[in-house]
């Protein structure tokens, strides 16, 4: 999925207030900015039709200026699998695959499958104004005309008149050209303050297609049919056609699932027989007494049916305190086929026993969200855990179907952890695939990173056993970590907070390589206002050099401390040094000599300079560098490394200002006899 760069805490806040604030001043008035006008003209190319829309939904002041966002999208050929969509709409495959709970992107999927895709969506200002869209290209194929491109080839996803504005810049149709790279503006939009409030966090565009009415997309999405009409300012008799856009208020990513097929109709109510007209009073007396005892024989059963579940409750929380899970009439002893010591069972069934290790989880929970497996199916896909398949500490490579994943084994409580995980859905975070329970141990099967660790691919790079990453890639690499942790402080419910966050937590994996970030065994929900955002603890978990003073002098919990953690991995990628070096023997501010560098920064010189370009890792090929980048780079490692978690940045500024960094490439460093990096001097400024 690609980042989910979205609107900030902060400004969802300042929505809800100006709805608040509001109130009874100007009900009307900001009930229409709440809207977004349904375009249905989508064939009449040469009318622009802005005021319905079809120039894109609009934004402007007091809008959000991003957000994270859903599109759908039907396969069809040639776009018949999760990998040619998402290169169609500029999405990430693996991200993609994700949010639907497809194991391969490649895959073919059935014709017709609703795909569910996660789009940031961001205000962009146009000569024709500002709308809301997430931008895609797409190369012209002959024969294509601009209507064919929108409501064809991207299913109504964009307009003509999109096309003609911003791809031609309003040049005639007439001018497009086979072979040519059209931008296309993809329909999005972000919350209003009157939906925020409302709830929502998210707008789908949903494409219509035939035979759908608004209570039939309300009905898919489990939202209430007013939230539709009003989201798209629709007027009776509420019709919607096939290829446009409807916006779908939700307060949660929408259940794939769900989505795909409609919801079955309610039962029609039962048929009962008119009594007879003429009948002795006395049956009268007859029908009550039998409903009487139709009622408390039904009383009883009912009664009885909860103190045998409760009993089965009490034995079960008893089994599992003792380990004697799934031991029944003389079976389960060294038989793993079929079920696990948890009571997890190869059907797909599982005990009451399991889900009561999770305080807070019910059956329906796990099994809705995660893969249950028998310790049959994951010694089969590690090949017996066998050496061969061990990737490092506890963690074995596995395989499913021909898909790889990743097999951790833990002994610790993992009720947290699997809360949290099963509800997050990013690409910069390892997604939680599923679990099994056996003789004790957890085992947690989780999405595989084909490149491994930051921390190994650094070190490896520095003693010339692999190839170096690239500035360009480590700036990505940064860029990956900080939108994920951005997920989990803003835009996860609850907010949580990684507590651990390592060059050794980092994956790679992919193209690129993209980072993921896993090892949420310390995470933890957090609950308050924007910057009150904290929590307090005893137990301190983490890696060292990487620990807030905060935490780890006090145990004080909040994302300020995950933007430390980030500092030091920032300052890793820039240096290539492990944090264990660069924080020496944690005597005193391990970062005093960055903070005075980034202090005299401001004064330049070429003595300042080269003790700089002497931070970088000697791995770099010499020149490689931007300096202005690796400028901007420091001084954002020294905010996120300061011992006062109020003065650092949030992840979100983090995000944005990597985002910025990333297209630097003003000056770069010199490359002459005596540069240091020319003379092989790989010794640091600090340590």
């Amino acid at each position: 999925m690609a980042s989910f760069r979205a609107l900030t805490a902060s400004s969802s806040l300042f929505l809800v207030l100006l709805f608040l604030a509001s109130g009874e001043l100007a009900p009307l008035q900001l009930r229409v900015r709440a809207q977004q006008p349904y375009g249905s003209a989508i064939s009449d190319c040469p009318n622009q039709h802005n005021a319905s829309g079809l120039l894109g939904y609009f934004c402007g002041a007091g809008s959000a200026p991003s957000c994270p966002a859903f599109l759908t999208f039907n396969a069809r050929p040639p776009y018949s699998s999760l990998a040619s969509i998402a290169a169609l709409l500029g999405a990430d495959a693996a991200g993609l695959a994700a949010a639907n709970g497809v194991a391969a992107a490649g895959a073919p999927l059935v014709d017709g499958t609703r795909v569910l895709v996660p789009a940031t969506c961001a205000c962009t200002a146009t000569p024709e104004g500002r709308f809301y869209q997430r931008n895609a290209t797409y190369v012209v194929k002959p024969g294509d005309t601009l209507l064919i491109i929108a409501k064809d080839t991207f299913q109504g996803l964009s307009s003509c008149q999109a096309l003609q504005a911003q791809g031609l810049r309003g040049a005639a149709p007439e001018t497009l050209n086979a072979s040519q790279t059209l931008p296309v503006p993809l329909r999005c939009a972000c919350p209003s303050a009157a939906q925020a409030a409302a709830g929502a966090r998210f707008l789908v565009s949903y494409l219509v297609v035939e035979f759908d009415d608004v209570s039939a997309v309300a009905a898919r999405f489990g939202v209430d049919v007013e939230t539709i009409k009003d989201a798209n300012r629709l007027e009776p008799p509420y019709t919607i056609l096939p290829n446009t856009t409807l916006l779908v208020p939700v307060s949660a990513q929408p259940n794939v699932s769900r989505i795909q097929t409609p919801p079955s109709p309610p039962p029609p109510p039962p048929v009962v027989a008119p009594l007879p007209a003429k009948k002795s009073s006395s049956h009268v007396g007859v029908y009550i007494g039998v409903a009487v005892a139709v009622l408390a024989v039904a009383a009883i059963a009912s009664a009885g049916a909860v103190l045998a579940l409760k009993a089965r409750r009490r034995r079960a929380g008893a089994a599992l305190a003792t380990g004697e899970l799934a031991k029944k009439d003389g079976k389960g002893k060294g038989n793993d086929t079929n079920t696990t010591s948890s009571g997890f069972t190869g059907g797909g069934e599982f005990s009451l026993s399991t889900s009561e290790a999770f305080s807070s989880l019910s059956v329906t929970d796990i099994k809705s969200s995660l893969k249950v497996y028998t310790y049959a199916e994951l010694r089969a896909a590690t090949d017996d855990f066998s050496p061969d398949r061990h990737i490092g500490g506890s963690v074995y490579r596995a395989a499913f179907n021909g898909d790889a994943a990743a097999v951790e084994v833990v002994d610790r409580n993992v009720s947290t952890e699997v809360e949290i995980m099963r509800k997050i859905n990013h690409l910069n975070l390892i997604r939680l695939i599923g679990l099994c329970h056996h003789h004790g141990r957890w085992y947690l099967v989780t999405e595989y990173a084909e490149h491994g660790a930051l921390r190994d691919r650094l070190l490896a790079a520095g003693a010339g056993a692999a190839a170096p990453l690239t500035w360009a890639q480590r700036v990505q690499v940064a860029l990956d970590v900080a939108e994920g942790l951005r997920y989990l402080h803003e835009y996860a419910r609850p907010p949580c907070v990684h507590m651990d966050v390592s060059s050794g937590s980092v994956l790679l994996a992919g193209d690129g390589p993209r980072a993921k970030l896993r090892s949420f065994g310390a995470a933890r929900a957090i609950t308050g206002a924007e910057e009150a955002l904290f929590t307090m603890t005893s137990s301190i978990a983490g890696t060292r050099g990487y620990i807030a003073p905060e935490y780890l002098e006090h145990g004080v919990v909040s994302p300020r401390a995950d933007v430390y953690s980030l500092g030091v991995v920032l300052l890793e990628l820039v240096t290539g040094k492990d944090a264990e070096e660069l924080v020496g023997d944690g005597v005193g501010d391990p970062f005093a000599a960055l903070r005075e560098l980034a202090e005299e920064l401001d004064g330049g010189g070429d003595a300042v300079l080269q003790r700089l370009e002497e931070l970088v890792d000697p791995a770099l090929p010499a020149g490689s560098c931007p300096q202005d980048a690796v400028v901007m780079m420091v001084r954002l490692v020294e905010r996120c490394v300061r011992r006062d978690a109020a003065a650092r940045p949030s992840t979100g500024e983090v995000a944005r200002r990597l985002l910025n960094l990333s297209g630097v490439s003003a000056v770069s460093w010199r490359n002459s006899p005596e540069s240091p990096r020319s003379s092989g001097s790989g010794k640091g400024l600090m340590y």
